[in-house]
């Protein structure tokens, strides 16, 4: 602990966190900075030590649905199959 040392520091507590309960931002000596300014650099920090998200395709398809639209398709498919043979 330092005696006599005085630091702007930022506390950040959350309610909805199930790993955190607060985050401390210690503020440099030398810098004067508005409110936006200190949640935006720490919005910063954060989305930077958080591990990146894989994104997703919009347009990519499950496999199930792929195998039962495959299923529905042939059944389909054999069935006027099989209308047409019966018919002629």
């Amino acid at each position: 602990m330092l005696k006599g040392a005085q630091k702007k520091m930022i506390v950040v507590k959350t309610a909805d966190s199930k790993l955190f309960e607060e985050a401390y931002f210690v503020m440099r000596k030398d810098t004067l900075s508005s409110s936006d300014d200190m949640v935006g650099e720490a919005n910063r920090i954060i989305d930077s030590c958080a591990p990146k998200k894989k994104e997703r395709n919009g347009s990519r398809i499950s496999l199930p649905l792929v195998a039962l639209g495959a299923f529905m398709g042939g059944s389909v498919f054999g069935g006027a199959i099989a209308l047409l043979v019966v018919l002629v």
